[in-house]
């Protein structure tokens, strides 16, 4: 009797399978190709060359949040809310980011009248920021998320990462001039927009335009302003490292740290993916408690256990990669890296708790987390940075990611169950029975494709 409704469950099983498969690839082959970039960039530019690229990139990533305007990690919400009302909702979330854009680039240009002194820096933080309207169209990318159709936007976004590549190899090469390498990202920018549009018009039959769409504007409109200033402090606690590097201790510092801390962040995109694929099935089964705390359970573990093993894996592989790969030259990143690496732990776990705020509606708390992260962060790397350095920004970001992205859960009674249950994905190497269970679960699976996970 159980057979009629396995199938469905076991077709939505393949789908995300399917769907995972594809955001997976796609983020496994940029995470090589950044790596390779990386490699390629850091040797041609040297650390304090490539602390100057890195700065120039900090800065204006730090306008990230507000050129996102709190608008992208509800698009997935509102599509799934309301199917069929997909072209509405993507005008309301384009008028959005647009005018988040436009804030970005008002904050920035002040920012660039007032501290800006290197002429070189000064008009590439402004081709930057312009550039920046065209990251607006992401938010196609949501549309392919809940439609299962990753292999419509895939390839497209995967020409523009190999294009942008080679670009930024072979003028790194070609010139050593750090400036020039940062005008490429804004190719990239522009040429990611084009894909994103171009792959909706193909896999969709529509085109993305600033329209009127009061309804979704107001629905935005309400849910938005928590989860812009909680982007905001999440990206004072992500970035503002590499800026205070080279403010306190200059561009050679801030080069050393750079490279440690993409060694180190080019892995972040894993859990990324990976939460984007399985999220639309999360969201499936909150009509059964018992059932979605297991899901959640499930996947906390699963990333926990990813992050640990890179963890471990950089703490003896650490030296030997980041010389062979970039150089004696960053011999001194090593110790940095094999801090660093530990607040992967926390952003990996971090995927995961960002989606589940966004279905449980709590998007406070989202803001209070990046704000204990932000203000412990800044507060350690002011106390850290002067006497030990690009290794005490390390220190500071792993002391504030754990901050943000696990014990400001327990500070609320809403938050806490999922506090308690990162803290026993942390306890993972102790649970055999666990361990055991998913084991079994894993053979079983592999003998019974139909079977629920």
């Amino acid at each position: 009797m159980a057979q009629p409704e396995s199938r469905p469950q076991a077709s939505i099983l393949r789908q995300v399978a399917a769907n995972g498969g594809w955001w997976l690839a796609e983020r496994f082959g940029l995470l090589a190709l950044t790596l390779l970039t990386s490699i390629v960039v850091v040797r041609a530019l040297g650390p304090s060359a490539y602390g100057e690229l890195s700065y120039v990139l900090a800065l204006t990533g730090l306008l990230a949040p507000l050129a996102q305007f709190g608008v992208s990690g509800l698009v997935a919400r509102a599509l799934l809310e309301r199917p069929g009302d997909d072209a509405a909702v993507l005008r309301a979330a384009l008028v959005m980011r647009l005018a988040g854009c436009a804030v970005a680039f008002l904050v920035g240009l002040g920012w660039w009248a007032w501290f800006e002194s290197q002429p070189a820096t000064r008009w590439v933080v402004l081709v930057l920021l312009a550039a920046q309207f065209a990251t607006a169209f992401q938010v196609v990318e949501f549309w392919f998320q809940v439609q299962y159709k990753a292999a419509e936007l895939v390839p497209w976004r995967t020409g523009v990462n190999v294009l942008a590549a080679l670009l930024k190899m072979a003028v790194a090469a070609a010139t050593h001039d750090p400036v020039l390498v940062a005008v490429v990202f804004a190719i990239e920018y522009l040429l990611g927009g084009a894909a994103s549009l171009l792959a909706l018009r193909r896999a969709g039959g529509m085109w993305v335009r600033p329209g009127r769409s009061p309804e979704w504007t107001r629905w935005f409109a309400r849910r938005s302003p928590w989860l812009l200033a909680s982007g905001v402090a999440e990206v004072i606690y992500l970035r503002i490292d590499i800026v205070l590097l080279e403010r306190l201790r200059g561009v050679q510092e801030a080069g050393i740290y750079a490279v440690a801390a993409r060694l180190s962040e080019v892995w972040y995109m894993v859990p990324v993916a990976l939460m984007g694929a399985v999220f639309p099935a999360l969201w499936s089964r909150r009509d059964d408690p018992r059932a979605y705390e297991r899901s959640l359970q499930g996947s906390l573990d699963a990333l926990c256990a990813l992050a640990l093993g890179l963890a471990v894996f950089m703490q003896f592989a650490g030296r030997p990669l980041v010389e062979f790969l970039f150089g004696a030259r960053f011999s001194a990143s090593t110790t940095v890296l094999q801090i660093h690496i530990w607040a992967g732990v926390f952003i990996f776990m971090r995927a995961l708790l960002s989606r589940w705020l966004l279905a449980e509606d709590l998007l406070r708390f989202s803001l209070v987390t990046h704000v204990a992260g932000a203000v412990i962060n800044v507060v350690l790397n002011f106390m850290l940075i002067p006497a030990h350095g690009a290794a005490g920004a390390a220190i500071a970001t792993v002391i504030s990611y754990a901050s943000a992205g696990w014990l400001a859960l327990f500070l609320s009674a809403r938050t806490r169950p999922m506090g308690w249950m990162m803290a026993r994905s942390l306890l993972l190497p102790l649970r055999w029975g666990d361990l055991a269970d998913y084991a079994r679960r894993v053979r079983s699976g592999l003998h019974s494709p139909g079977a629920t996970p």
